[in-house]
């Protein structure tokens, strides 16, 4: 008795987990197809332009699948930043250049004290009028003892901002021949030390005509080679501090959007769903549309999934009912 019945729920398992894998094996499965869809834009070939709400896209690449489209913005404001020690082209190929910040802006013209000086501390009186009465006609009172001052008009600096406030582009220069050095903060421009010995002098590093150099502050211009567009562009000093200067300029920045079977792309504000049908891409502003074919094919390999399970489990079960049934029983 065990043994047969041990069989037929083997056999029950067995036609389960084939009934699970013909509806496996049957099923058709949905995808994401570009059938029906409304075209905002077909894409067929690189080079090709595409314009959305005004701003003109370009198709840098394209094949089965995938590509890229990107949007030139001629006029954008890009920024660059310069550490102490770094170097700087002014034109391609031309001379190197290197960054010193100088310590502070300030110049120390205040810390200046108007008064600490007293206008007394003089007595009146403690004078005797005669050996009469040793009465005191001035009563030992004093008219004074009073300052006028000791109040500070300064102690503040002309400057009145703390931190560099300026740097310096620096040719190259005979380091064994020339110091360049910065003596305080309240005298922030670099200094070239020459001469030997006690014959040693100091000149401005702007004075000094051996060396090329040139000194900037906060909102100068200055012109640099910008290697990446390898172009000599026109900036403006917007920060310096101890960390390093930030320049301004403008040029070219390029935004690059990749497109994918099935996925979604942003251009403009706009989103579009992407479809590619072999190497040409469709944009649609359905996107919806894309997201209810998504969802079917999600739920179909959800059941799918299932169904493997179902095949799995009852292969495990009639192996282990099988080995039931063949277990010797008592007496």
């Amino acid at each position: 008795m065990q043994f047969r019945a041990g069989i037929l729920y083997a056999v029950l398992f067995v036609v389960v987990a084939a009934g699970a894998y013909g509806v496996i094996a049957t099923a058709s499965s949905p995808s994401v197809t570009a059938d029906d869809v409304e075209a905002d834009y077909t894409l067929e070939e690189e080079g090709q332009d595409l314009e959305v709400d005004g701003q003109t896209f370009n198709v840098s690449t394209l094949s089965e699948g995938s590509g890229t489209v990107e949007y030139v913005n001629e006029s954008a404001i890009l920024e660059v930043e310069w550490s102490n020690g770094d170097t700087v082209l002014t034109e391609e190929g031309g001379q190197e250049y290197e960054v010193m910040i100088s310590p502070s802006g300030g110049d120390g013209a205040g810390n200046a004290s108007a008064g600490n000086e007293s206008g007394g501390n003089a007595s009146a009186g403690n004078e005797t009028a005669g050996g009469a009465g040793n009465e005191s006609a001035g009563g030992n009172e004093s008219g004074g003892n009073e300052s006028a001052g000791n109040e500070s008009g300064g102690n503040a600096s002309a400057g009145g901002e703390s931190g560099p406030q300026a740097f310096s582009l620096i040719g190259e220069y005979d380091e064994d021949e020339y110091q360049i050095e910065e003596f305080s903060e309240e005298d922030d421009r670099p200094y070239v030390i020459t001469g030997e010995g006690g014959e040693r002098t100091a000149v401005p590093l702007e004075e000094f005509e051996e060396i090329d150099s040139e000194r900037y502050e906060v909102n100068d211009s200055i012109s640099f080679y910008e290697e990446e567009s390898g172009q000599v562009v026109e900036g403006q000093v917007t920060s310096v501090s101890e960390e390093g200067v930030t320049v301004e300029y403008e040029g070219e920045e390029v935004t690059e959007n990749e497109l994918a079977h099935a996925d979604t792309v942003s251009l403009n504000g706009q989103e579009f769903a992407v479809y590619f049908d072999g190497e040409t891409a469709i944009l649609s502003s359905n996107v919806e549309g894309l997201e209810s074919q998504q969802t079917a094919v999600d739920e179909f390999n959800q059941r799918i999934s299932g169904l493997w399970w179902v095949v799995i489990l009852s292969i495990l079960a009639m192996i282990v009912t099988a080995g039931l049934a063949f277990m010797p029983v008592r007496g």
